[in-house]
């Protein structure tokens, strides 16, 4: 269908489509319950839907795949939703929806289904472990802080997490936690070796909760069991550390190949006095630090002495890093060299007076260096050399 549509097709043309998308429209209205026999692809996404008629699904009987990602659903849009009883595959990502109907358990065949990035404030309980044919489940970056009372979001999302684990079928997952107890219940399944868990958020958590628990920081052997996983984010945690072993849990990290997928990382509002442990993620290229108040180096030069010469003289640390982005750190002093860096930007970042590069670096491909004027021209170079030959890499932000 053409873009730029404000009213839906006449129910005259469902009668024989099989496939039939609308995206990326200006659709609000949705008033007819079309009789579509043969539908079996429904694309919706991108519209503000405000007026929906409630029996909108009931004649889809062989809708196997429906997107309503990115735009705005009324409440009872999905409440019809149990009359398509082949969907396999359901699309709600980034939508504005903000309540999960019960009916969404009788979807009995859905296979695939993704809530990342939505605000939802209530899912409630048992419609997730209902959907026992599940094999791919999204929820990175889902839900509100705002949650109702019987939502399995409400707490620190170990409801969810048990309701996870008992999904047979699930192969791939990705998720936003927000207590180190329902990441352990992750982490100690037997069935975390059967998942793939390509995205994982933790946020919210406090150190004062693993009091009660065996270890006082999060395991990073642990995390690195997480085989696929390619990003992890970190945000609004008073954890003071990363729990590992340098010497002994780095090279079996290696050996294991953990964290060789990992390529995405985000810290931010964390008291983490150091980054040390990311040596062991030999893939990395995004990295993005913000509100880290203690945070004073990238790598300890100091914990990295805890490993042995054998396992230093093949690990270069963080040499695929492409795209840095350092923001509100002001404790920061030093970063290590990157030699694939593309991309530095660094705000509120008074105390980092040298950049992880070298006058060969910039000489050989250019790099954008982002910055404030004032932070600029106090940076320190080896020498004019260096500094000419990243003058033109920099550019203003406000």
């Amino acid at each position: 269908m053409h873009q730029g549509l404000q009213n839906a097709p006449g129910i005259g043309l469902w009668k024989e489509v099989t496939r039939m998308s609308l995206m990326q429209n200006r659709i609000r209205r949705l008033l007819e319950s079309p009789s579509s026999p043969h539908l079996q692809t429904l694309f919706l996404g991108s519209n503000d839907l405000n007026e929906v008629n409630r029996d909108f699904f009931q004649f889809m009987a062989s809708l196997r795949v429906l997107k309503l990602s990115d735009g705005s659903l009324p409440v009872h849009l999905l409440t019809g939703i149990s009359n398509l009883v082949s969907l396999q595959h359901l699309d709600l990502a980034r939508s504005k929806i903000r309540r999960l109907p019960m009916e969404l358990k009788y979807l009995v065949h859905l296979k695939c289904l993704n809530l990342e990035f939505t605000r939802l404030t209530r899912i409630p309980q048992q419609v997730i472990s209902n959907l026992k044919m599940l094999r791919v489940l999204r929820m990175y970056e889902c839900g509100s802080d705002k949650q109702e009372g019987d939502s399995i979001l409400i707490g620190g999302r170990e409801v969810l997490v048990e309701e996870i684990l008992s999904l047979e079928h699930l192969n791939v997952l990705t998720v936003t936690l927000e207590s180190f107890c329902a990441l352990r219940m992750l982490l100690d399944s037997p069935r975390l070796q059967s998942l793939s868990t390509p995205s994982l958020c933790l946020k919210h958590c406090c150190q004062s909760e693993l009091l009660g628990v065996q270890s006082t920081s999060v395991p990073v052997y642990s995390l690195a069991g997480l085989r696929h996983l390619q990003t992890l984010h970190l945000e609004y945690s008073d954890l003071e550390d990363l729990k590992i072993d340098y010497a002994v849990e780095v090279p079996k990290i290696q050996q294991t190949r953990g964290f060789h997928s990992l390529q995405n990382i985000c810290i931010s509002y964390s008291k983490l006095k150091h980054l040390t442990w990311l040596i062991v993620a030999p893939n990395l290229k995004h990295v993005r630090i913000s509100s880290c108040l203690d945070l004073e180096e990238i790598i300890s030069v100091e914990k990295l002495g805890e490993v042995s010469p054998e396992v230093m003289h093949n690990l270069i640390p963080l040499a695929r890093i492409e795209y840095l982005i350092l923001e509100d750190l002001k404790n920061l002093k030093s970063a290590l060299p990157f030699p694939h860096l593309k991309e530095i930007s660094a705000r509120g970042c008074a105390k980092l007076k040298k950049l992880p590069l070298d006058c060969i670096s910039g000489l050989e491909h250019k790099i954008i260096i982002k910055g404030q004027y004032h932070w600029w021209k106090e940076l320190q170079w080896d020498d004019q050399v260096t500094q000419n030959a990243f003058r033109p890499c920099f550019k203003l932000t406000i």
